[in-house]
């Protein structure tokens, strides 16, 4: 529980700080970025209220939103319907992957 609050605090900054990220490599090929910036998506911000973006080893990016599924896990919602779901330790590890310092291009 202190786990998903730890990071739900993280990224949920008011609109008057810079916006944070956390980064988790999902796989050689892929890292996955959650932010604290809004949901730009009409479709789906009421129920996933931030943003995410994957980014591929390619270039390609695809972006969605997220929410808290439950004590333990972060929920993804991606823009082309598909979902992802991640624990959320998985945010807060994984040293070898930086963490972003500008903002995903969504």
């Amino acid at each position: 529980m202190k786990l998903i609050i730890s990071l739900l605090a993280l990224v949920s900054i008011t609109a008057y700080a810079e916006p944070r990220y956390l980064t988790y490599k999902y796989n050689d090929s892929v890292r996955i970025v959650i932010s604290s910036l809004p949901c730009p998506f009409s479709q789906i911000k009421e129920e996933y209220t931030f943003a995410v973006v994957a980014f591929r080893a390619d270039g390609q990016k695809l972006a969605g939103c997220y929410k808290k599924q439950d004590e333990n896990l972060i929920e993804i919602q991606w823009k082309g319907g598909d979902k992802t779901v991640i624990p959320a330790n998985a945010f807060l590890q994984n040293p070898s992957v930086p963490n972003v310092n500008v903002a995903p291009s969504l």
